[in-house]
């Protein structure tokens, strides 16, 4: 009985760790429920690291169901999936990626009682997490070092990424976790910690390049459909273009797939208005389009600038099964019913957007196409770029997909942790939320409220230089992580061959 309800006091955990990082002081409380978590691993050391690792997989279970449920609205309201199949999707992904916290847990537990257990501990999920964000893909979503944007170790994220206040999440999570048998004297440690780390909150590793950037983003909230109406694509399509050459500004951004009518399909001139507009309004404009290329559909961005010159990106960094199909799993996309699901991928070297004013350095914004500013990694690669470093980071999203779920505010969430890793400012142009203005310290200056037909307009300081994160990546943590993990091998095994020479 005792065991079956650790198992339920594991899922009750991991669904608490869920639905506390939505509120703004998550950094601070996901310490103390992962603190409770550790205990409950540490409570059952006797039975074994199995175990504990399937008490990691039921606390990660219960966490990603409850996090990307969403997912399922985009299956079954959406794709018009059957409500079995797409609720056994989600069930599936979940207990798919409840396997890196089952393993963290594990590889963590092996190391229990010994003086380098916290870094053993925190090592071990922090190892795991970044296989997460690279397995089949990745997809760090939802990452337990994400909270940490408003919490006591966001000092740590732009030196050493999302991995590194996942690991000093774990190690104070332990901390917390091992004060009562301990006279509460980890406590001072993690204070001592906490203290330190503030004193790089709003550290400015980059400086302002130029003046101030005025900006203008579209939020068109249009609703998501797989059923072909002409009327409402054209509709959509009006809408855009319309308010594209609306009003003069620096810079007009339209989320993705902002036209959504194939670029095949569209008249030869479509674009004439946006370049006429651009050349003599000194505007640049950038909108998501369905491109065309090569017999082959591509989620894209188009530029048009006052020099004549059309810039495009193609998204590098696919969906599975939304926008490529694995091998195999034909049959998931006839389930789904959903068109265009092979898009053409585009590679990570492409250009940034290039923005000229007059009397002022130029500007390169690093363009993402929705999900790919998940991707801290190969974000902090493309600006680490000398030939033509990026001044700020553009994201453009639609998630209607996803209807009235918490998903808008997680990518949110996601696009603050890049602006700190990067150092750079982030604009976000999204079809129905959260389009967003936020500064290089990763602070939402501005935004506009979901499903909400409006543009928003303000202004940012593009900026240069490169955090210590955008110059290392995630080489340290990773390098200090398996460190602390060998370090408590090594003191395991020492400890073990002193007790059997006994």
């Amino acid at each position: 009985m005792l065991l079956r309800s650790s198992f339920l006091y594991a899922l009750a955990l991991g669904l608490l760790t869920s639905l506390i990082s939505s509120t703004h002081s998550a950094g601070w409380w996901q310490l103390l429920v992962l603190a409770f978590f550790w205990r409950l691993i540490d409570r059952h050391h006797f039975h074994g690291g199995s175990y504990q690792a399937k008490l990691g997989w039921c606390f990660g279970f219960a966490y990603f169901c409850h996090s990307l449920w969403w997912i399922y609205v985009s299956l079954h309201d959406v794709g018009g999936m059957p409500f079995w199949m797409a609720s056994s999707g989600v069930v599936i992904f979940a207990g798919f990626l409840a396997l890196f916290p089952m393993l963290a847990t594990w590889l963590g537990s092996r190391f229990y009682s010994q003086s380098y257990s916290a870094i053993a501990w925190a090592g071990a999920w922090t190892v795991f997490e970044g296989l997460r964000a690279h397995i089949l893909t990745g997809f760090p979503w939802v990452g337990f070092g994400a909270p940490q944007v408003n919490g006591p170790f966001m000092g740590l994220i732009p030196i050493f990424g999302v991995l590194g206040a996942t690991f000093a999440t774990m190690w104070g999570a332990y901390k917390i976790g091992s004060a009562p048998g301990r006279l509460f004297l980890p406590l001072f440690s993690l204070g001592f910690a906490i203290l330190l780390t503030s004193f790089f909150n709003n550290s400015n590793y980059t400086k302002p390049l130029g003046s101030l950037l005025e900006v203008r983003l579209l939020q068109g909230n249009f609703a998501q459909t797989l059923i072909y109406d002409e009327k409402a694509l054209l509709d959509q399509d009006e809408y855009y273009l319309t308010r594209l050459t609306e009003k003069i500004t620096d810079l007009v951004v339209a989320p993705e797939t902002a036209i959504t009518i194939p670029e095949n399909n569209l008249p030869e001139n479509w674009n004439a208005h946006l370049k006429e507009f651009s050349k003599n309004t000194n505007t640049h404009i950038l909108t998501g389009i369905i491109g065309f290329d090569h017999d082959q559909y591509a989620n894209q961005a188009r530029g048009f600038s006052p020099s004549d010159s059309v810039y495009n990106y193609t998204k590098a960094h696919l969906v599975p099964f939304g926008e490529y199909i694995p091998p195999g799993f034909l049959w998931f996309v006839r389930a789904i019913k959903a068109p265009l699901s092979q898009f053409q991928k585009g590679t990570f070297d492409q250009a940034p957007f290039k923005i000229s004013r007059p009397n002022q350095p130029d500007i390169y914004g690093a363009v993402m196409i929705c999900y790919e500013d998940v991707f801290g990694s190969e974000i902090s690669a493309r600006v680490r770029d000398k030939t033509t470093s990026a001044n700020l980071l553009i994201n453009m999203t639609n998630l209607a997909w996803f209807g009235k779920t918490s998903a808008p505010y997680q990518q949110l969430r996601l696009a603050q942790l890049r602006s700190l890793e990067t150092g750079l400012p982030t604009i976000r142009a999204t079809n129905t939320g959260v389009t967003a203005i936020i500064n290089e310290h990763g602070q939402v200056q501005s935004q506009l409220p979901i499903f909400v037909q409006d543009s928003l307009v303000g202004s940012i300081q593009p900026r240069t230089g490169f955090t210590p994160y955008v110059v290392f990546g995630d080489t340290p943590i990773v390098i200090i992580s398996i460190l602390c993990l060998m370090m408590a091998m090594y003191q395991k095994r020492s400890l073990n061959n002193r007790q059997s020479s006994r």
